[in-house]
Protein backbone atom coordinates (compact mmCIF):
# COMPACT_ATOMS: atom_id res chain seq x y z
CA UNK A 1 0.00 0.00 0.00
CA UNK A 2 1.62 2.95 -0.68
CA UNK A 3 2.25 5.97 1.49
CA UNK A 4 0.27 9.21 1.22
CA UNK A 5 2.03 12.17 0.46
CA UNK A 6 2.18 15.08 2.26
CA UNK A 7 1.46 18.45 1.16
CA UNK A 8 2.63 21.75 2.82
CA UNK A 9 1.13 25.02 2.36
CA UNK A 10 3.74 27.58 1.68
CA UNK A 11 3.44 31.14 1.70
CA UNK A 12 4.61 33.34 -0.53
CA UNK A 13 6.29 36.24 0.90
CA UNK A 14 4.65 38.94 -0.47
CA UNK A 15 1.34 37.88 0.45
CA UNK A 16 2.34 37.58 3.98
CA UNK A 17 3.69 40.54 4.33
CA UNK A 18 0.29 42.43 2.99
CA UNK A 19 -1.54 40.05 5.22
CA UNK A 20 0.41 41.16 8.26
CA UNK A 21 0.17 44.83 7.14
CA UNK A 22 -3.74 44.77 6.98
CA UNK A 23 -3.88 42.57 10.59
CA UNK A 24 -1.64 45.46 12.12
CA UNK A 25 -4.03 48.42 10.64
CA UNK A 26 -7.11 46.47 12.17
CA UNK A 27 -4.88 46.07 15.92
CA UNK A 28 -4.38 49.80 15.38
CA UNK A 29 -7.43 50.94 14.71
CA UNK A 30 -9.11 48.96 17.30
CA UNK A 31 -6.41 50.44 19.81
CA UNK A 32 -7.52 53.59 18.63
CA UNK A 33 -11.08 53.04 19.24
CA UNK A 34 -10.36 51.86 22.83
CA UNK A 35 -8.26 54.79 23.35
CA UNK A 36 -10.83 57.53 22.60
CA UNK A 37 -13.49 55.31 24.13
CA UNK A 38 -11.74 55.81 27.41
CA UNK A 39 -10.55 59.88 27.10
CA UNK A 40 -14.48 60.46 26.04
CA UNK A 41 -15.36 58.25 29.19
CA UNK A 42 -13.14 60.09 31.17
CA UNK A 43 -14.20 63.82 29.79
CA UNK A 44 -17.74 63.32 30.54
CA UNK A 45 -17.14 61.99 34.31
CA UNK A 46 -14.30 65.12 34.96
CA UNK A 47 -17.30 67.48 33.85
CA UNK A 48 -19.38 65.77 35.49
CA UNK A 49 -17.46 66.28 38.84
CA UNK A 50 -17.08 69.47 37.76
CA UNK A 51 -20.33 70.46 37.33
CA UNK A 52 -21.24 68.18 40.88
CA UNK A 53 -18.93 70.51 42.98
CA UNK A 54 -19.51 73.94 41.29
CA UNK A 55 -23.84 73.28 41.54
CA UNK A 56 -23.18 72.04 45.31
CA UNK A 57 -20.26 74.16 46.14
CA UNK A 58 -20.24 77.41 44.07
CA UNK A 59 -19.30 80.61 45.52
CA UNK A 60 -18.70 83.42 43.54
CA UNK A 61 -16.14 85.42 42.33
CA UNK A 62 -17.57 88.03 41.88
CA UNK A 63 -21.04 89.69 41.07
CA UNK A 64 -22.23 91.49 38.27
CA UNK A 65 -25.70 94.13 38.79
CA UNK A 66 -27.60 94.62 35.99
CA UNK A 67 -29.91 97.34 36.52
CA UNK A 68 -30.87 101.10 34.98
CA UNK A 69 -32.09 102.73 38.19
CA UNK A 70 -29.55 103.66 40.32
CA UNK A 71 -31.31 103.95 43.56
CA UNK A 72 -31.60 100.28 43.34
CA UNK A 73 -28.28 99.72 42.89
CA UNK A 74 -26.95 100.74 45.63
CA UNK A 75 -28.89 98.16 47.34
CA UNK A 76 -28.52 95.57 45.38
CA UNK A 77 -24.39 96.18 45.49
CA UNK A 78 -25.15 95.66 48.92
CA UNK A 79 -26.60 91.83 48.69
CA UNK A 80 -24.09 90.67 46.36
CA UNK A 81 -20.97 92.24 48.85
CA UNK A 82 -22.50 89.75 51.88
CA UNK A 83 -23.52 87.01 49.29
CA UNK A 84 -20.19 86.17 48.01
CA UNK A 85 -18.66 85.63 50.82
CA UNK A 86 -20.70 82.38 51.09
CA UNK A 87 -22.00 79.20 48.84
CA UNK A 88 -24.68 79.95 46.19
CA UNK A 89 -27.23 77.36 45.80
CA UNK A 90 -30.22 77.44 43.86
CA UNK A 91 -32.51 78.17 47.22
CA UNK A 92 -29.98 80.88 47.84
CA UNK A 93 -30.51 82.68 44.63
CA UNK A 94 -33.80 82.17 45.10
CA UNK A 95 -33.97 83.81 48.67
CA UNK A 96 -31.93 86.69 47.02
CA UNK A 97 -34.58 87.12 44.82
CA UNK A 98 -37.24 87.44 47.43
CA UNK A 99 -35.04 90.02 49.82
CA UNK A 100 -34.45 91.96 46.50
CA UNK A 101 -38.44 92.47 45.99
CA UNK A 102 -38.96 92.74 49.65
CA UNK A 103 -36.88 95.76 49.45
CA UNK A 104 -37.59 97.08 45.93
CA UNK A 105 -41.34 97.03 45.28
CA UNK A 106 -41.03 98.57 42.42
CA UNK A 107 -39.08 96.70 40.28
CA UNK A 108 -41.11 94.35 37.54
CA UNK A 109 -38.54 91.24 37.37
CA UNK A 110 -35.89 89.76 39.23
CA UNK A 111 -33.32 87.11 38.30
CA UNK A 112 -30.02 85.80 40.39
CA UNK A 113 -27.93 83.51 38.05
CA UNK A 114 -24.86 81.43 38.53
CA UNK A 115 -21.99 80.95 35.75
CA UNK A 116 -20.51 77.31 36.53
CA UNK A 117 -17.77 78.10 33.98
CA UNK A 118 -16.88 81.55 34.64
CA UNK A 119 -17.60 81.30 38.07
CA UNK A 120 -19.56 84.51 38.56
CA UNK A 121 -23.18 85.35 39.54
CA UNK A 122 -25.33 88.28 38.01
CA UNK A 123 -28.10 90.19 39.29
CA UNK A 124 -30.68 91.10 37.04
CA UNK A 125 -33.58 93.86 38.23
CA UNK A 126 -36.18 95.39 36.19
CA UNK A 127 -37.99 98.14 37.57
CA UNK A 128 -41.70 98.43 36.10
CA UNK A 129 -42.59 102.00 34.57
CA UNK A 130 -44.42 104.38 36.41
CA UNK A 131 -46.95 106.12 34.90
CA UNK A 132 -47.37 108.59 37.31
CA UNK A 133 -47.25 109.87 40.89
CA UNK A 134 -50.30 109.08 42.67
CA UNK A 135 -52.16 110.69 46.36
CA UNK A 136 -53.49 108.04 47.27
CA UNK A 137 -56.11 108.41 50.17
CA UNK A 138 -53.36 110.97 51.09
CA UNK A 139 -50.37 109.17 50.78
CA UNK A 140 -47.83 109.42 47.99
CA UNK A 141 -48.29 106.24 45.72
CA UNK A 142 -46.63 105.62 42.39
CA UNK A 143 -48.99 104.38 39.64
CA UNK A 144 -47.19 101.31 37.31
CA UNK A 145 -47.90 100.22 33.70
CA UNK A 146 -49.44 96.94 35.47
CA UNK A 147 -51.90 99.18 37.91
CA UNK A 148 -50.04 98.16 41.26
CA UNK A 149 -49.56 101.32 43.24
CA UNK A 150 -45.84 101.95 44.25
CA UNK A 151 -44.33 103.21 47.04
CA UNK A 152 -40.96 103.96 45.35
CA UNK A 153 -40.39 105.39 41.45
CA UNK A 154 -37.35 103.16 39.96
CA UNK A 155 -38.43 104.59 36.27
CA UNK A 156 -39.33 107.34 34.37
CA UNK A 157 -38.40 110.97 34.44
CA UNK A 158 -39.81 114.56 34.00
CA UNK A 159 -42.38 116.14 35.78
CA UNK A 160 -46.16 114.86 35.61
CA UNK A 161 -48.35 116.94 33.64
CA UNK A 162 -50.97 117.44 36.53
CA UNK A 163 -51.62 115.84 39.71
CA UNK A 164 -53.60 112.91 40.32
CA UNK A 165 -55.45 111.84 43.54
CA UNK A 166 -57.43 108.69 44.47
CA UNK A 167 -59.83 108.02 47.16
CA UNK A 168 -60.49 104.86 48.37
CA UNK A 169 -57.43 103.02 46.57
CA UNK A 170 -57.67 99.85 45.63
CA UNK A 171 -54.53 97.65 45.55
CA UNK A 172 -54.31 98.02 41.84
CA UNK A 173 -55.70 100.06 39.31
CA UNK A 174 -54.63 98.90 35.67
CA UNK A 175 -57.24 101.09 34.19
CA UNK A 176 -56.62 104.23 36.04
CA UNK A 177 -53.09 102.99 34.30
CA UNK A 178 -54.01 102.32 31.35
CA UNK A 179 -56.17 105.67 30.68
CA UNK A 180 -53.20 107.97 32.28
CA UNK A 181 -51.08 106.33 29.53
CA UNK A 182 -53.07 108.08 26.84
CA UNK A 183 -54.58 111.29 28.68
CA UNK A 184 -50.65 112.57 29.51
CA UNK A 185 -49.30 113.02 26.48
CA UNK A 186 -52.58 114.67 24.91
CA UNK A 187 -52.70 117.15 28.23
CA UNK A 188 -51.16 119.78 25.96
CA UNK A 189 -54.54 119.62 23.41
CA UNK A 190 -56.79 121.19 26.39
CA UNK A 191 -57.87 124.76 25.58
CA UNK A 192 -57.12 125.17 29.39
CA UNK A 193 -54.06 123.16 31.14
CA UNK A 194 -55.39 120.25 33.31
CA UNK A 195 -54.00 120.57 36.60
CA UNK A 196 -55.13 118.01 38.78
CA UNK A 197 -57.89 114.39 37.93
CA UNK A 198 -59.65 113.66 40.98
CA UNK A 199 -60.96 109.48 40.97
CA UNK A 200 -62.87 107.57 43.16
CA UNK A 201 -61.30 103.91 43.65
CA UNK A 202 -64.70 102.44 43.81
CA UNK A 203 -66.61 103.82 41.37
CA UNK A 204 -63.91 105.31 39.19
CA UNK A 205 -66.14 108.56 38.73
CA UNK A 206 -63.07 111.24 37.81
CA UNK A 207 -62.96 115.08 37.90
CA UNK A 208 -60.48 116.57 36.24
CA UNK A 209 -59.98 120.03 36.79
CA UNK A 210 -58.32 122.96 34.29
CA UNK A 211 -56.50 126.09 34.62
CA UNK A 212 -59.56 128.61 34.07
CA UNK A 213 -61.86 126.73 37.24
CA UNK A 214 -63.92 124.38 34.36
CA UNK A 215 -64.45 120.79 36.39
CA UNK A 216 -64.67 118.38 33.64
CA UNK A 217 -67.04 115.16 34.42
CA UNK A 218 -64.46 112.47 32.84
CA UNK A 219 -66.57 109.22 32.74
CA UNK A 220 -65.64 106.00 31.29
CA UNK A 221 -62.19 105.94 30.13
CA UNK A 222 -63.04 106.09 26.23
CA UNK A 223 -62.78 108.18 23.44
CA UNK A 224 -60.16 109.81 25.18
CA UNK A 225 -58.64 112.27 22.19
CA UNK A 226 -62.07 112.45 20.65
CA UNK A 227 -63.17 113.97 23.99
CA UNK A 228 -61.12 116.48 24.32
CA UNK A 229 -61.15 117.96 20.79
CA UNK A 230 -64.95 117.76 21.59
CA UNK A 231 -65.03 119.62 24.91
CA UNK A 232 -62.29 121.96 23.38
CA UNK A 233 -65.13 122.97 21.21
CA UNK A 234 -68.10 123.13 23.32
CA UNK A 235 -66.54 124.83 25.84
CA UNK A 236 -65.16 127.56 23.05
CA UNK A 237 -68.77 128.18 22.42
CA UNK A 238 -69.97 128.37 25.93
CA UNK A 239 -67.83 130.77 27.31
CA UNK A 240 -68.71 133.23 24.89
CA UNK A 241 -72.36 132.78 26.29
CA UNK A 242 -71.54 132.30 29.95
CA UNK A 243 -69.41 133.69 32.12
CA UNK A 244 -67.59 132.09 35.32
CA UNK A 245 -66.56 128.91 35.95
CA UNK A 246 -68.60 126.07 33.96
CA UNK A 247 -68.57 122.27 34.54
CA UNK A 248 -68.71 119.80 31.85
CA UNK A 249 -70.27 116.38 32.31
CA UNK A 250 -68.73 113.87 29.70
CA UNK A 251 -70.43 110.88 30.90
CA UNK A 252 -73.25 110.70 28.18
CA UNK A 253 -70.53 111.54 25.64
CA UNK A 254 -71.19 107.60 24.11
CA UNK A 255 -74.15 109.04 22.92
CA UNK A 256 -73.02 112.09 21.65
CA UNK A 257 -73.90 114.37 24.49
CA UNK A 258 -72.37 116.71 26.35
CA UNK A 259 -73.70 118.80 29.44
CA UNK A 260 -72.22 122.12 30.12
CA UNK A 261 -74.01 124.28 33.34
CA UNK A 262 -72.09 126.82 35.54
CA UNK A 263 -70.35 126.10 38.71
CA UNK A 264 -71.75 125.94 41.78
Amino acid sequence: MAAKRKFKVRVRVKVRNHLLRRGGAAAGIALGLLLASWLFGAGIKASRQFLESRLFSFRPDSFEINCPSPEAVVSLRELADKAVKFSLSAGRCAEIEREIKRRHPGLAAVKVSRNFFTGRAAITAVPEEVVSAVLADGATAYLGTTGRLLPEKLSGSGADPFTVELAGAPREAPELAAFLSVLRPLAGLFYSRPLALACDGRTWDCRLKLEDGTAVLWGKFEFTRLKILRLNEVMKDASLKTGGPLRADLRSFREGKIFVSAVK
